[in-house]
């Protein structure tokens, strides 16, 4: 008789409710070591609730938990770290102002004589840095990373806790390809040492090249889970989202290109203000959609942040539909028609204190006002209206915004900006973090929008995203504009030609 399967971590009948909203009912999982266990659903499914309990973040309302055989009881994130398990979560809190070793070692740094021993600590830091492949110095401070190097390093914080279980939420959102594959070796490295990974992710291409097993979660409830072998992508999409989903990029073909609605001319950022592009020159028209494409750092995401006011521009010219626009600050962009889609939603997009109807409304209550005093049922009417056009999963209107899930939220800071009259709208990873059925709703708003005279302009790092929602497509490499496809000639060969061309051309140089 075979002797039962000893597992690292069990959890058994797991249930957790928020006022209003049943997260997790009656969910069970079992992991192994030296195995890479993901779990898929979509946004709502209770998957990082899930996490956010085995890490001590969330207490279960039922069921248990063992670690090694051994039940666990209450227990804190201390407890957690003690145990050997390590949580990188998908939206980082990084110490801005400290260095990318205090970061690491925070609350764990090596002791000489009761005073940290800062030698070993930057020695150790640099040491762990070069093991992983990542290009940094354990002397810069946070600040000076980008999202993708801010994910870098709480990667490099897990695995420097020699933890037995690691869990990754959506560790690739914010990452390169190039990165992505520093970091799949890093997980293979780690499997091989009998590390257990728990991987949370969107993305069905990722799922296929690093899953032993899958687990799939829906509403809160466990739908079925085994070995990565017994599943297909159209497998696992229909049992996440409980129908099959065929049209993830239902982009329209027949939509006519408008006028020029938004122009811009030889936009350039000088050193002093940042110095991140340069001669960026480009046209949008009504009824389009136009991708940017590029590897991470290539300047697209800070030319839209200098159009919409966020970032200085020190020379150039923007015009909307036809006539120069003097943009200083975002109140500026939002009085012309411009709206933005932040790829940091918690950082730009949302009042992470206040209720999804006052995020929705904030950005508008000019239009909610009549003579000083603002109308409350016009905002329940109007807020009701984009739950109900985006699908946002909450409770009500006043649920504060943080209880809501990363896609939800993410539908909160589109629904701010469409309540009000926009005729540019620039959205930054607008399905960053957000499931196949929320993306397929969303790329098919992106089509309601342009139909009705909207333009739109789209970052993202996913080529499959930009190859099946854009008109065109402009590629930037190094603060530059390296070259525009069409749709139809477009391909993922082509757009990495271009965004890698200026690398080549250092190289032979």
């Amino acid at each position: 008789m075979a002797s039962p399967k000893e597992y690292l971590l069990e959890m058994r009948g797991i249930g957790k409710s928020f006022p209003g909203v049943r997260a997790l009912d009656g969910v069970s999982l079992q992991i192994e070591a030296g195995k890479v266990h993901v779990i898929c659903g979509e946004n709502g499914a209770g998957k990082s609730t899930l996490m956010k309990i085995i890490n001590s973040t969330y207490t279960a309302d039922a069921g248990e938990i063992l670690f090694r055989g051994k039940p666990v009881g209450r227990h804190t994130v201390f407890d957690t770290i003690r145990m050997g398990i390590a949580m990188i979560y998908q939206e980082l809190n990084p110490v801005m102002e400290m260095t990318i070793a205090e970061n690491i070692y925070l609350g764990r740094e090596p002791k000489k004589r009761g005073f940290v021993n800062f030698n070993k600590l930057y020695r150790d830091t640099q040491v762990l840095l070069k093991r992983l492949d990542m290009p940094y110095d354990a002397h810069q401070k946070m600040k000076e990373l980008s999202i993708a190097g801010h994910q870098q390093i709480e990667i490099a914080h897990a695995i420097s806790m020699n933890a037995s279980l690691i869990i990754m939420d959506e560790p690739t959102s914010a990452i390169s390809e190039a990165e992505i594959e520093v970091l799949f070796r890093q997980i293979c490295s780690l499997r091989e040492q009998g590390v257990a990974i728990i991987y949370i992710t969107h993305k069905m291409d990722e799922l296929f090249r690093i899953a032993d097993e899958i687990t799939i979660l829906r509403d809160g409830r466990l739908v079925e889970s085994g070995p990565v072998e017994n599943y297909d992508v159209t497998r696992v999409i229909s049992r996440m989202v409980g129908r099959e989903i065929t049209d993830i990029f239902p982009k329209e073909a027949d939509i006519p290109a408008g006028e020029v609605r938004l122009e811009v001319r030889h936009l350039t950022q000088h050193k002093r203000d940042g110095g991140r592009f340069r001669d960026v020159s480009f046209q949008i028209r009504a009824g389009e959609i136009v991708g940017f494409s590029g590897l991470v750092g290539a300047g697209r995401s800070e030319v839209m942040r200098a159009i919409f006011g966020l970032d200085p521009l020190s020379e150039g010219e923007i015009l909307l539909d036809g006539q120069p626009v003097h943009i200083r600050h975002t109140a500026d962009a939002v009085r012309v028609g411009i709206a933005m889609v932040s790829e940091d939603r918690k950082g730009y997009g949302l009042v992470l204190g206040r209720s999804v109807r006052d995020n929705i409304s904030l950005a508008n209550l000019g239009m909610f006002s009549r003579r000083g005093f603002v109308d409350d049922k016009q905002i329940d009417r109007a807020t009701g209206e984009m739950i109900d056009l985006l699908k946002i999963k909450v409770a009500g209107q006043r649920a504060p915004v943080a209880t809501l899930s990363g896609g939800n939220q993410q539908k909160v800071v589109l629904a701010k900006w469409l309540v009000g009259s926009v005729k540019v709208m620039i959205l930054d990873e607008p399905t960053r973090g957000i499931d196949v059925g929320a993306k397929s709703e969303i790329h098919k708003l992106m089509c309601q929008f342009v139909r009705q005279g909207m333009a739109i302009i789209m970052i993202s790092s996913e080529l499959p995203e930009i190859l099946g929602m854009s008109d065109r497509i402009i590629v930037m490499r190094e603060g530059e504009i390296s070259g525009e496809l069409d749709r139809s000639e477009a391909t993922q060969e082509k757009i990495m030609t271009l965004a890698m061309k200026g690398a080549e051309r250092d190289a032979q140089g």
